[in-house]
């Protein structure tokens, strides 16, 4: 976020400038918390706003893709119960310095724990995550609360891959999502 702190410099000269021309002189401790405001103000806007702007992207100044939104799929498991294919939705909720992911099955819901979305080295970029999933009321008793990663690759508006459950449960399956 050099870029960020380059911008806040001139803004904090120019509060300066304007406070001389209302005739208010600014003490010289002024400057520091002014920078650090500009920088603070700066940095939520471009978190929450100004890194969806698809035009910094066509010119290559930011290679996260935005997931914004609800997502509808497909889940095969290994859990032999399970049987063919199961539909579920996931809403993700994304800044720039954060990414939440939750899913909703008919049997469970999960959300992330920690989650990293990765541009460099890849031909795609690749959305890893942990989650808690915890069964509905209506879950066979064999279901619990447990834990598990997810690696997803973006290609053409599709998010797909596979997942893995921790200790308890043993399970691995794939994932395939659109974006409704």
């Amino acid at each position: 976020m050099v870029f960020l702190a380059t911008v806040s410099v001139p803004l904090v000269w120019l509060l300066d400038v304007g406070l001389d021309v209302i005739g208010f002189e600014a003490q010289w401790w002024l400057s520091v918390p002014s920078f650090a405001g500009f920088y603070s103000a700066l940095y939520w806007i471009f978190d929450h706003y100004v890194w969806k702007l698809n035009l910094l992207r066509k010119i290559g100044l930011i290679k996260v893709p935005d997931l914004n939104g609800n997502w509808e799929g497909k889940i095969e498991s290994s859990y032999s119960q399970s049987g063919p294919a199961q539909p579920f939705s996931v809403t993700i909720l994304q800044r720039w310095s954060k990414i939440i992911v939750k899913l909703e099955t008919k049997r469970s819901r999960s959300y992330s724990t920690a989650a990293i979305l990765r541009t460099d080295d890849l031909p795609n970029p690749e959305l890893t995550y942990m989650y808690v999933n915890e069964p509905k009321a209506t879950a066979p008793n064999t279901m619990n609360m447990h834990r598990g990663t997810a690696i997803l690759e973006l290609a053409d508006s599709v998010l797909e891959g596979d997942y893995y459950t921790g200790r308890g449960r043993g399970e691995v399956g794939t994932i395939k999502l659109n974006r409704v």
